[in-house]
């Protein structure tokens, strides 16, 4: 059964209810009630112009909202409970996915309490680096054994000097195979010759030959690499990087918070798993198969065998049958 009030005093943006109007029951969907406080708060969620599809008036807008939205929520959840769809575990799974998320936002929000100043500088002087970072430039480099060679390939680029002509050369002659797979491309370089590729660090002579050409020039000549010659493409440069602490104070309040709220959810699912988790076992799981491209195979029976064959490998080939003499 639903009935709904007649009227009720309610504002579409107003201030708090008294607690006497706030707590009227403007509709009753079998046994659970609508009261003009929920009416206010569910309609408070709602942007103005989705609001006037309601009506055009604002009396029209809070009785069609009721009506249209709450009632029939009401409605359809108690259907659902009477058909008992509460009872499916895909249910059951989107039940807890909500709960769960209602309880991250939870935390998140206690947890978004401003940083003090003190904690921002402290954040801000430990990671500098993060912060500032030095001119740098981006190369492109062949690497060959001899000088000779090292020649021929900048006359060939004279020729055709095209980005997607290096990459081939690269790819095809650079000894470099580290960087040869990217078209010899090393990246960004530090003034120091580090690179963000590991263990890989220019030496200065290449630095400094680079830093003789403007963006986009190949440098004219061979240049020596240990007992290698390198053949360099000075493609671009950035500017150093150095930002403030006022500057950084919005992004690591930010940073702060939500390793705030990371922590408290690890300390709360470790008390949780404390108290709640009993029964654990999970070799159980190596019942379940799962083939390498990510697909389920049917459980195993307790018991059986696991298979001498790879997740996902075909089956084997038959071997034709021997006369036995």
């Amino acid at each position: 059964m639903v009935v709904c009030s007649a009227s009720t005093g309610l504002s579409l943006r107003a201030e708090a209810q008294p607690s006497a109007a706030a707590a009227a029951v403007v509709a009753r969907v079998g046994d659970k009630v609508i009261t003009a406080a929920e009416v206010e708060r569910r309609i408070a969620q709602i942007p103005p112009f989705q609001l006037q599809s309601f009506g055009r008036t604002p009396d029209e807008i809070r009785r069609n909202f009721v009506s249209q939205v709450l009632v029939r929520e009401l409605l359809l959840a108690q259907g659902a409970a009477a058909q008992k769809l509460t009872e499916r575990t895909d249910v059951q799974d989107r039940i807890r996915g909500v709960l769960r998320a209602a309880l991250l936002q939870r935390i998140q929000a206690e947890a978004s309490s401003p940083a003090t100043d003190e904690e921002v500088r402290a954040y801000y002087e430990a990671n500098r680096d993060k912060f500032s970072a030095p001119p740098m430039v981006a190369l492109w480099r062949v690497l060959v054994a001899t000088r000779e060679e090292a020649e021929a390939i900048l006359a060939e680029l004279k020729k055709d000097p095209s980005p997607q002509r290096f990459k081939d050369i690269a790819r095809d002659r650079s000894l470099d195979k580290a960087t040869s797979l990217r078209g010899g491309d090393l990246g960004f370089v530090a003034p120091d010759g580090s690179t963000a590729e590991p263990g890989l660090k220019l030496a200065p002579g290449l630095m400094e030959a680079a830093a003789r050409v403007k963006d986009g020039e190949l440098v004219p000549e061979p240049v020596a690499e240990g007992d290698r010659f390198a053949v360099l493409w000075r493609r671009q440069s950035r500017r150093p990087v150095s930002r403030s602490l006022e500057q950084e104070a919005p992004s690591i309040r930010q940073i702060l918070a939500h390793a705030r709220a990371e922590a408290q959810v690890k300390q709360l699912l470790e008390r949780l798993r404390g108290q709640d988790v009993s029964g654990h076992a999970p070799e159980l799981v190596d019942l379940i198969d799962i083939t390498s491209t990510g697909d389920l195979q049917p459980l195993r029976r307790p018991g059986t065998l696991a298979s001498s064959r790879r997740p996902g490998a075909p089956p084997p080939s038959p071997v034709p049958r021997q006369d036995m003499r």
